[in-house]
C-alpha cells in the first residue's frame, strides 16, 4: 500500500486528510542546529491550508492552497483555491489575489517565470455523488488575470490531480501528479483500480499528457523540477510487494527514463527491504539536484527523513538529523537546500532543516504548545528569506488557519 501523500486527500474533502500532516501532541522544538527567528505572517481570509509558493519577480512571492467549505444543499465538504501575494516594495502585508471563478478544487502548486506568466495546478473535480467530472483543473496567469485550462484525463479515470509544477519559460512547463484508473473485472478477479503517475507538458497554449515508461503496478509522482527544456526530474513512489519504494524519472530532451540508481538499492520492496518515498525535488543546475522524502529501515517502527543528491552522475544519500521525520517539501538555497516535514517523534510535529555543503541541520521551527501547533508542508527560498507554508492548528478553532513562517537564511 502506498504511503499517504497529498494525493491521498483528493477525494475525502476533510481538513485532516487535505493536510496529510500531524496535528497532535506538543513539542519542545527540534534539537540541534542554530535557532532561527521565525515571523508568523498575518493572512487575510479564513480557514485554509497552503501547499506551494513561487516568485513571479524579485519583489513578489505567491503562496497557494485551498479553502475548506461546504458545497451544495447536502453541505458536502469541498475545496476552493486560495492565492496570497506579498510585494516587498509596498511595505505592506499579504493580500488575497482573485483566481478564476467557479473552480471547485484545491490548487496544489504554483510556478512562475515572470509577472506575466504563471501556473496553478490542482485536482479533477467531483460531482454531487463523488464521481469525477471533467479534466484536471489548472489556471494560467497572463499578467492581468487567471484563466482555467483543463488537462484531459485518460479513459476509465476515477480521479486525478497535479501535485507539482515547474516552468522553464512561457512555452515550456511541466506538471506531475497521479491518476486513478479503474480495472474491469476479469475471470476470478473483482473490478478494482490502481494509481499511475501523471505528467503533463505546457507548450505555450495548452497542457498535454506525456507518455511515461511503466514503473510498477501502482505508482504516482509527487514532484517535478525543470532545470532546462532538456533536463527535467520527477519523483514519487511505487509499490513493490507490501512496501513503498522511491521513484525517480529523468527527461533528457528526448524521452523519459526510470532511474535505477544504487542510492535506491536498499528499497527492495520485500519483507527485509527498506520502505520509502520521494515527496519533493529541487535543483540548482543539472549536476546539483536534490530529492527528499521518507525512509523506514527494515524492522523500524517509524519513518525518518530521506535526503538524496544527484551530482550529475549518480544519486547519493545525505545524512539527516536524527530527529527529522518524513520531509514533504524542498527548495534550492545557497550551498544546498531547505526542507520541511515532520519531526521523528510519535506526535509528528513540524520540522525544518537546512543542508549546506553536504551537512544537514535543524532550523528549529517555533515550538508547539498545548493550544497552537505548526504543521509545515512546503518551503521556498526567495531573496535570502526562507518561507515555510502549511497550517496552524489552534485548539480554540474548528479548522486550521493558513500558515506562512519566514526567517532570513
Amino acid at each position: 500500500m502506498m504511503k499517504p501523500t497529498l494525493r491521498g486527500a483528493a477525494a475525502t474533502g476533510t481538513a485532516a486528510a487535505l493536510l496529510v500532516l500531524g496535528l497532535a501532541g506538543t513539542s519542545a522544538g527540534a534539537t540541534g542546529g542554530a535557532a532561527a527567528t521565525w515571523t508568523t505572517a498575518k493572512l487575510p481570509g479564513g480557514y485554509a491550508t497552503l501547499l506551494g509558493s513561487a516568485a513571479p519577480d524579485a519583489h513578489t512571492v505567491w503562496v497557494v492552497g485551498a479553502a475548506i467549505g461546504d458545497r451544495g444543499p447536502q453541505h458536502t465538504p469541498g475545496f476552493s483555491p486560495v492565492l496570497y501575494a506579498h510585494d516587498s516594495r509596498t511595505g505592506g502585508g499579504w493580500r488575497a489575489v482573485p483566481t478564476a471563478k467557479d473552480v471547485p478544487v484545491r490548487m496544489n502548486a504554483v510556478a512562475a517565470v515572470s509577472d506575466r506568466d504563471g501556473w496553478l495546478v490542482g485536482d479533477q473535480a467531483t460531482g454531487a455523488k463523488g464521481a469525477p467530472t471533467g479534466g484536471v483543473y489548472t489556471e494560467h496567469w497572463n499578467g492581468r488575470s487567471w484563466s482555467v485550462q483543463q488537462l484531459a484525463v485518460p479513459a476509465r479515470t476515477q480521479g486525478a490531480g497535479l501535485l507539482s509544477v515547474s516552468a522553464v519559460n512561457r512555452s515550456d512547463a511541466w506538471a506531475a501528479g497521479w491518476v486513478q484508473i479503474s480495472d474491469p473485472a476479469t475471470a476470478g478477479q473483482r473490478a478494482g483500480s490502481h494509481d499511475e503517475g501523471l505528467l503533463a507538458h505546457w507548450n505555450g497554449t495548452a497542457w498535454q499528457r506525456v507518455a511515461l515508461p511503466r514503473v510498477g503496478a501502482a505508482w504516482l509522482l509527487n514532484s517535478v523540477t525543470a532545470v532546462s527544456g532538456k533536463d527535467v526530474w520527477a519523483v514519487g513512489v511505487t509499490v513493490q510487494g507490501d512496501r513503498s519504494v522511491p521513484v525517480a524519472l529523468h527527461y533528457d530532451g528526448h524521452s523519459w527514463t526510470v532511474q535505477r540508481d544504487a542510492a535506491f538499492a536498499g528499497f527492495t520492496g520485500g519483507a527485509d527491504g527498506a520502505d520509502g518515498a520521494l515527496l519533493g525535488v529541487a535543483a540548482h543546475h543539472g549536476d546539483d539536484v536534490w530529492a527528499v522524502g521518507s525512509f523506514r529501515a527494515p524492522g523500524a517502527r517509524h519513518n525518518t527523513a530521506l535526503i538524496e543528491h544527484w551530482n550529475g552522475h549518480r544519486w547519493s544519500r545525505v545524512a539527516a538529523p536524527a530527529d527529522a521525520g518524513p520531509l514533504t517539501g524542498v527548495a534550492a538555497a545557497p550551498g544546498g537546500v531547505v526542507a520541511v516535514g515532520d519531526s521523528g517523534d510519535a506526535a509528528g510535529d513540524g520540522y525544518a532543516l537546512r543542508v549546506s555543503n553536504g551537512l544537514a541541520a535543524s532550523l528549529r521551527l517555533p515550538a508547539n504548545t498545548a493550544t497552537t501547533q505548526y504543521s509545515p508542508w512546503a518551503v521556498g527560498y526567495y531573496q535570502g528569506t526562507i518561507t515555510v507554508l502549511g497550517v496552524i492548528s489552534r485548539s480554540t478553532l474548528p479548522q486550521p488557519l493558513p500558515m506562512v513562517l519566514t526567517t532570513r537564511g
